[in-house]
Parts: C-alpha cells; sequence; structure tokens
C-alpha cells in the first residue's frame, strides 16, 4: 500500500501518481511539494521554505532536512522600528520587499531527490505544470483566504498578485477556475534547468531585482549562497511510544516539552477523567511556550540547552517555577503554512511541512514569475540580543514538527500540520487521541482541539463544557472559536497498521484531502 494526506485533492492525486508508476516517497514528496505551491499559493510555493522529516524503512534510520528560510546579509536587528517588548510599529515587517527572506524551498527538494529520487527531476514537476496552467476549480478554503483583511490590502499595494488571484480586483468565485501561465512557465524553466535557474539564473535575476526595486535585502549573492541543512532529528519516549521529530529552529522540541510536562502534572493519566486532562494540558503547554519565548533560537547561530529541554528531570523541576519570559509574538494569523505527509510501498516516508510565513506571504510577486515570495522577518524578534532576533545567515523559530511515532520498532504514525504557534499543540492532541483515547485517526484528527501559548486557552466550542470550566476556576481565561475552525491547524497524517496497512486522513479544518492505494 501507499498514501497521500495533504491539503488538497489534485494534490494527493499527484502524489499517488508518482508512487503508481515506482516513486520513491522522496519523488511522491517533490511532486506534492511542487503541486501544493499551485494549489495553495496563499501558504507556500517557490518562494518560501520548509523542512522534512524522512524515514528510509530499509535502513530503519531517519533524516531531518531544513530549507527554510533565511535571513540575507543586511537583515539585521534594528532594521524595522518596535517597542521595547519587540512589537513591531508599521507593517514594514510582514508585507512588502523588506519583509522577504531567503526562500530555501527548491534547493530542500533538490537536496531530497539528489538523496532518494529514483525518477527524473523533470518529470516530477508534470501534475504542478498542468495544474498551473490547466488551472483548478476554486473551492470554500482558497475563497476564504480572499476574504481574509490582509489579502485586500497586499493586491492593492502589490498588484502583480491581484492580477493573478482576482477578477479585476474582486474576490474569485467558488468554482471559478484559477490558471496561473507564469507560474507554469517559471515551473518549466525549473523542471529543464533545474533549481540552479531559480537560484542561478534568470528566475534569481528577476527575483533580485524586484526586491532590490522595493528595498529589500535580498540579492543575488544570497540566492547563491544559500544551502540546505541535513541535520538530526531530535529521538524521545512518551509512555510506551517513541518519537523522532524536528530540531530547532523547528518546534519537535517544544512538541516534546508539552508531553514531558504533561507526563509530570497527570501521571496517572488513564485514571484521570477529562477535567483534569483538559487541565494539565493547559499547563504543560503554558510552560513549554514559556521557555519557547525565553531560550529558543537558531541553534547554528545560538546556544540552546536542547539537551537539558528534553530532559524529564528538567520537566519535574521546571514545572513548579514562576517566571516571566521576554516575549516577542509574530503577527497572529489563523492561516499560513501547509503540510504532507507521504508513505511508499516500502514503508519510506516524507512528513513535510513548508511555509511563506503569513497567509499570502509578502505579497511580492517578481512580474512574469507567478512566485509570491515569503514574509518570514515576521516570525524574528526585531530586537538584538534574543535568540530568534534578526541575523545574516539565521532562520526564524518556527513552528514546523513533523513527526514519526513509533511502538517498539514498528514505525505507527506520520504526521504534522500547518497553524503557526498550534502547529504542536495539535500534533500533541491528535497523538494522544490515537493512541490513549483509543479513536481512530479520523476521529483523532476531527476531535476539538485546545491551544494555548501566552495568552488565553483557545479552545473550538465542541470541547467539552466541563474541560473549559475547569480550567477559568483554574484562573485561565478562556476563548472559544466555532468548530471546526482553522486557527487549530490542519493536521494531515497517515496510521502504519498491522502488516503494513495504511490509513490516512486530511484535517477538514483546511480542506484536508487523503488517499491510499494498493
Amino acid at each position: 500500500m501507499f498514501a497521500v494526506a495533504a491539503a488538497h485533492e489534485k494534490v494527493v492525486e499527484a502524489g499517488l501518481r508518482v508512487m503508481e508508476k515506482g516513486g520513491d516517497a522522496c519523488d511522491a514528496a517533490v511532486a506534492v511539494s511542487l503541486a501544493l505551491g499551485v494549489a495553495e499559493p496563499f501558504y507556500s510555493g517557490l518562494g518560501g521554505g520548509g523542512v522534512a522529516l524522512i524515514w528510509r524503512e530499509e535502513e530503519k534510520s531517519a533524516r531531518f532536512i531544513d530549507f527554510s528560510n533565511e535571513c540575507p546579509i543586511g537583515m539585521e536587528p534594528g532594521i524595522f522600528e518596535c517597542d521595547d517588548t519587540g512589537e513591531h510599529i508599521g507593517h514594514e515587517h510582514s508585507r512588502g520587499h523588506r519583509s522577504v527572506l531567503i526562500p530555501g524551498l527548491l534547493r530542500g527538494l533538490e537536496a531530497i531527490h539528489s538523496e532518494y529520487g529514483s525518477k527524473s527531476w523533470g518529470d516530477l514537476f508534470a501534475s504542478a505544470i498542468r495544474l498551473a496552467d490547466e488551472g483548478f476549480k476554486v473551492g470554500w478554503f482558497y475563497r476564504r483566504q480572499q476574504e481574509e483583511p490582509r489579502f485586500k490590502v497586499l493586491c492593492t499595494a502589490y498588484p502583480e498578485l491581484g492580477k493573478i488571484h482576482t477578477a479585476s480586483g474582486e474576490p474569485l468565485n467558488k468554482g471559478a477556475l484559477l490558471r496561473q501561465p507564469d507560474l507554469a512557465r517559471t515551473l518549466r524553466v525549473i523542471a529543464e534547468k533545474g533549481a540552479d535557474a531559480f537560484y542561478e539564473d534568470a528566475v534569481e535575476e528577476t527575483i533580485a531585482e524586484e526586491v532590490r526595486s522595493g528595498g529589500g535585502y535580498l540579492r543575488e549573492s544570497d540566492l547563491k549562497n544559500y544551502r540546505v541543512r541535513w541535520m538530526a532529528p531530535l529521538a524521545y519516549r512518551y509512555r510506551d511510544l517513541r518519537f523522532l521529530t524536528a530540531p530547532p529552529p523547528s518546534s519537535g522540541l517544544l512538541l516534546i516539552q508539552i508531553l514531558n510536562f504533561l507526563e509530570v502534572l497527570l501521571p496517572e493519566w488513564d485514571a484521570a477523567d477529562e477535567p483534569a486532562r483538559g487541565l494539565a494540558l493547559a499547563r504543560a503547554m503554558r510552560a513549554a511556550f514559556r521557555d519557547r519565548f525565553s531560550v529558543y533560537g537558531d541553534p547554528y547561530h545560538y546556544d540552546m540547552p536542547i539537551a537539558r529541554l528534553l530532559s524529564k528531570e528538567y520537566a519535574a523541576a521546571a514545572i513548579v517555577e514562576e517566571r516571566s519570559s521576554s516575549v516577542h509574538v509574530h503577527d497572529a494569523e489563523p492561516g499560513s503554512t501547509t503540510h504532507f505527509t507521504v508513505v511508499d510501498p516500502r514503508g519510506n516516508v516524507v512528513c513535510q511541512t513548508q511555509t511563506l510565513g503569513m497567509g499570502w506571504g509578502s505579497g511580492v510577486v517578481p512580474p512574469g514569475t507567478g512566485v509570491i515570495l515569503n514574509n518570514h522577518t515576521n516570525w524574528m524578534d526585531p530586537r538584538p540580543g534574543h535568540g530568534n532576533s534578526l541575523g545574516a545567515g539565521k532562520r526564524p523559530m518556527a513552528g514546523y514538527a513533523p513527526t514519526l511515532v513509533f511502538e517498539g520498532e514498528n514505525l505507527r504514525l506520520g504526521l504534522g500540520s500547518p497553524g503557526s504557534y498550534r502547529i504542536p499543540t495539535a500534533v500533541a492532541q491528535v497523538i494522544q487521541n490515537l493512541f490513549y483515547r483509543n479513536m481512530t485517526l479520523q476521529e483523532a484528527v476531527e476531535a476539538p482541539r485546545m491551544h494555548l501559548d501566552t495568552g488565553p486557552l483557545h479552545a473550538e466550542d465542541a470541547v467539552e463544557e466541563a474541560v473549559l470550566e475547569s480550567a477559568r476556576k483554574s484562573g485561565f481565561e478562556v476563548s472559544t472559536y466555532s468548530y471546526p475552525h482553522h486557527f487549530f491547524g490542519g493536521v494531515h497524517a497517515v496510521e502504519v497498521g498491522d502488516g503494513g496497512r495504511l490509513s490516512a486522513f486530511g484535517d477538514p479544518r483546511r480542506a484536508g484531502s487523503a488517499g491510499t492505494r494498493g
């Protein structure tokens, strides 16, 4: 069997088609990633970056690759006006040319394909090119992204975006055909010439010229010098499960800390009632985010105490501490980012998360390319001296948490989510639901969720009232959202059952889709 779970049915078909023709999970991942940039242009694409967790079944080994967006030369603390808490004044950090970091996506796909791919590079572009050229019908979730106030502001400021993604300035109607011929041409060039066309050739020149024209920092040399990072995934145990997840500057560590704190707070999970479980989860999330905003940063540029933060001994000591953090919270949005999970017939897995930053990224589209550039400066602290401060070569702390879950030596689950800060909290809850609430995969993903970082406890209104009342009585402010709500992510997961039987599910919160074959 083989499976794909992703955010659009056309994208799922693209991945399944590659594996039907004998492609590896990594071949399918390249095709899925490219197709997502066409079908979900508001969340990811060639102008963004991401990460992937790769499992090789024959070798029983995993590798993690970081191809996230990176600060170009000249992007340093002080370039964006902010107050003492790091809150930005104005919007240059979140839209327009100055907000653009070096995109890493294509270098990441190139590295994955070079290391593990079996199909030709050009063939893996076929579905994305066809989708961009022939178009697809706009669905409810695409339409919803056009209804965000930010989209209208971006289209007004950057007309190239509106030229592609509106009808004479008005949002596209549900069912309208969206064609992206400029993006199709760009994809054809890269399919023929390789990723160098984007980083060292004609596309690169167009991107750098556009960013420079608007006072941005990205230059040709930044694109030429970009490199992916192959890293070891974080390994961890929670109760009877073993995990592999994303190392910093991604947020697998945050996921681990949530589960560590939860284990300390509620060792008798199985015997506890739902209000007790909900309260423990809220406290665990609050404690983990306290560390997230205090001591997290890009480990290539910042000395993080990763081993200490991973330990259960630290969790037992830190859960009782009362201390503040120097919090810098980037602009909060329900949208941004996408995730997919692929499993091939040999048991190889790719869990990949990719983003433009905020929904619709910077809004900047270099003319003739169809490529929306990221605004990932939005995720970074504009002040000096912090782990997530701006700086040439640094990558933002991001919510990415692609994760593999094992029972003994057997891989049981691959999953991840979009949703910024809500990514690790969504992943933690799905794992709890599947393994410790005896839910099916669909039930585990669809179950109502909560989230807490530095503010109130956010909850879908389908969460049991007894759980929310227990939190209120314990001093938590509670903010509710109509269920299901895409604020709480979009988990796309594949479960591996006995005998290699696969179950795949795409989160309906973000119009998710999934398919299995074989």
